[in-house]
């Protein structure tokens, strides 16, 4: 596992905008690239605040509208409710845009003001690049980077959490449910060119040869493709087509497939939610397929996950459900639950020690950090034969911890 698993889809918007599926979701401004959220309309703001910096996409060609609007609805709703423990929350947004050096920017300017905890980084190599300021610090921080590459075991970081389901957990659950469902006889793999797509189709086929499937037809394209006629040419005569990829040439295949007659199910990754909220693929185009999101609170029945989508649809009417964040919403509560824990300690200590023990119920699922730091393990399946808006859950997994060799780049 490489370093831009998230990166995929982290500029996707944008990379719709390219495709011409998007008019307006994304923004070039050159404002500042902080902001703050606080408030001071309660008692409780007498009392030290909890900072959280959250370095993000907040400018460029790559910030979406709805950027800061989970932390900023948490924060918010936590704060209505009296804080934790005498303390309100606070939020400060960092530029970290999608590369390294970006990141360690972001990384020494908020370090500078000693925040309570972080919440960020999405790319697998920001968390790489900034490893060793973010253990010097102590500070507690959840990332959203999914791969193994930017796990705290990798990156030897025991003040980072993942609060995602890791990659390997996500591919685990598709080929399973993908098996399961359809008992392929020979398999169809479509990737993008691209190290960490590569790899992630390599663990999907060896997962799928130890369930028994010994057919094979692998295709590959580049990640700016917008021809791949051939490829899906070739996926005539397979039972289920697994994709790995870049969202635009994912959306460019699926149609591709449709054209082609090819009408075999398609599992997905975590490009799913996009394919759909940005009008990447037709629903017609997307009849037969089922994806692994970072998050399935849209679809959902948990108390917690209604909660969120009832507050969020409020805060931020008209905007796709499909396009929320709500693990970063979830992280919120999670640093709010373990200064709680600890009867409103601040120190990084503290914090760090209850994030690794403490049990969280938050709309993505139960929280509960394992020996590396992963704070999630359930995965679900999402599929859209039945329309894209919001979709329907299929399944439903709790994978056990990702074995050490991932970590160290042996691929378990």
């Amino acid at each position: 596992m490489t370093t831009d698993h998230h990166a995929r889809t982290a500029i996707v918007a944008c990379l719709a905008l390219a495709a011409g599926a998007l008019a307006a979701g994304c923004s070039s401004s050159t404002s500042s690239s902080s902001s703050t959220t606080s408030s001071t309309s309660s008692p409780a703001a007498a009392s030290a605040p909890i900072v959280i910096a959250y370095p993000s996409i907040q400018t460029g060609v790559y910030a979406t509208p709805a950027k800061n609007n989970d932390i900023e609805l948490a924060v918010k709703t936590i704060n209505a409710h009296g804080g934790v423990d005498g303390h309100q929350l606070q939020y400060v947004a960092y530029d970290a845009g999608i590369t390294p050096e970006q990141a360690v920017t972001a990384t020494q300017q908020l370090l500078g003001t000693k925040p309570t905890a972080i919440i960020g980084y999405q790319v697998d190599a920001q968390v790489q690049a900034v490893a060793q300021l973010l253990k010097q610090s102590g500070i507690p921080t959840l990332s959203d980077a999914q791969g193994p590459a930017a796990g705290s075991p990798a990156v030897k970081v025991p003040n980072l959490f993942t609060i995602v389901p890791s990659l390997v957990n996500a591919i685990q659950a598709g080929t399973s449910y993908g098996f399961s469902k359809y008992h392929p006889a020979s398999v169809g793999i479509f990737h993008t060119d691209d190290t960490a797509s590569t790899e992630d189709a390599a663990v999907a086929q060896a997962l799928l040869k130890r369930d028994g499937v010994k057919n094979f037809t692998v295709r590959s394209a580049s990640q700016t493709a917008t021809d791949v006629t051939q490829q899906a040419l070739a996926m005539k005569g397979t039972d289920l087509v697994f994709e790995y990829g870049f969202p635009t040439v994912e959306a460019a295949f699926n149609t591709a497939l449709q054209q082609n007659g090819v009408t075999a199910p398609i599992m997905g990754d975590q490009s799913g939610n996009f394919l759909a909220a940005y009008g990447l693929n037709k629903p017609s185009e997307l009849t037969g397929y089922a994806y692994t999101p970072y998050c399935g609170a849209q679809v959902l029945t948990t108390p917690a996950a209604k909660s969120y989508l009832s507050a969020y649809q409020a805060a931020y009417p008209g905007q796709s459900v499909l396009t929320t964040t709500p693990y970063i919403y979830d992280a919120v509560y999670l640093i709010a639950q373990a200064v709680k824990d600890d009867g409103g300690n601040l120190s990084a200590s503290a914090i760090n020690r209850e994030l690794g023990s403490l049990t969280y119920s938050g709309a993505c699922g139960t929280y509960h950090s394992d020996a590396n730091h992963d704070t999630i393990h359930q995965v679900v399946v999402i599929s859209y034969a039945n329309g894209t808006n919001p979709g329907t859950l299929v399944a439903q997994d709790t994978e056990p911890p990702v074995a050490s060799s991932y970590f160290t780049g042996s691929g378990g």
